[in-house]
């Protein structure tokens, strides 16, 4: 059986239109969902699957059983009925001051143009499922959250599924394995860069001057200057920048699923971290993967209204040539 994903798409409602649910419709019940509710209601929802390796969409996952219950070696497979999301097809290249710089912000155009080529409709609750074996597919998948919020769909449209396929998998539900063959392309429209949400570098230059709050999304050893990525040569932070590690923000399940915390738990590390809630902060990371996952804890789950994201992160910042503080 055939099921309609495309390799780069993504989906979303109309930007700037307010959902207007029609009578019975599916509302979802929060920024996440488990799948005891997914497997309920997928019919009234639209799935997208988002991954870093689309190989696996087709790949039979591992499943052994230990003492009467399902334990997943390996995802494999996709969510019957999903949509497909290339992760890498949500960043793009640009050139600045004579480089070549990777993983930047899609314009409205080019992120318009992903999700159309998906089959995305407008109308229907988006539920982004990732695989869930690690935190960095939640975080992905946030990546995705904070995109579509950005150019416009309703934050009340989209959700995420806790501990992703993996969770669905040690559920005992059935996952397709068919090749993917989109056969025609949707109509979901993006709006300007929601500018409330975005922050740009000067507004990052600004926010070192006067004083506004720099959250490091990274793991602590990154903010630490003891450890560094491929893609940011240079160990070190902004100036400033206090950290929020992802390492507080996710756990393993029972099941081997990754999952999010409780808002209550949430909570507790922003006070152990001496972060407020609803002051003006600006969230960064490398190159906006690790800052989304902050985004969609602190926006999403908990509730913080005045964060935007500097997508661009370490690897624009010194890109530019412009300098990090270290140990």
């Amino acid at each position: 059986m055939k099921r309609f994903l495309c390799a780069a798409g993504l989906l979303a409602c109309t930007a700037g239109q307010a959902f207007a649910a029609p009578a019975g419709a599916t509302r979802l019940p929060g920024p996440v969902v488990d799948v005891a509710w997914l497997h309920a209601h997928a019919a009234q929802v639209q799935i997208v699957d988002i991954r870093d390796d689309l190989n696996t969409l087709t790949d039979a996952p591992r499943l052994r059983v230990e003492h009467g219950h399902k334990v997943v070696e390996q995802v494999g497979g996709y969510i019957p009925g999903a949509l497909s999301v290339n992760f890498w097809a949500l960043r793009e290249s640009r050139s600045s001051h004579g480089k070549k710089v990777d993983f930047l912000l899609p314009t409205a155009g080019e992120f318009q143009s992903v999700m159309r080529a998906s089959v995305l409709e407008p109308g229907k609750p988006v539920v982004l499922a990732p695989t869930g074996d690690d935190a960095t597919s939640l975080q992905e998948a946030a990546f995705l959250a904070w995109e579509l919020e950005l150019f416009g769909e309703p934050a009340s449209q989209v959700a995420i599924l806790d501990g992703g396929t993996h969770a669905w998998l040690a559920a005992g539900y059935p996952v397709d394995t068919d090749a993917i063959a989109p056969m025609d392309s949707g109509h979901w429209s993006a709006g300007a860069p929601r500018h409330d949400l975005l922050a740009d570098l000067r507004q990052v230059q600004s926010a070192q001057r006067h004083g506004v709050e720099l959250l490091d999304a990274r793991p602590l050893a990154q903010f630490a200057g003891l450890a560094h990525t491929p893609v940011v040569p240079l160990a070190g932070r902004l100036r400033g920048a206090r950290p929020l590690p992802a390492e507080l923000l996710y756990r393993r399940a029972a099941d081997g699923s990754w999952r999010f915390l409780a808002p209550a738990q949430y909570r507790s590390v922003l006070a152990l971290m001496h972060i407020r809630i609803d002051s003006p902060a600006i969230l960064y990371c490398n190159t906006g993967q690790y800052a989304a996952g902050a985004w969609f804890v602190l926006h999403r789950i908990v509730g913080d209204r005045g964060l935007r994201e500097f997508p661009g992160g370490l690897n624009e910042w010194v890109q530019r040539g412009l300098p990090v503080a270290g140990l």
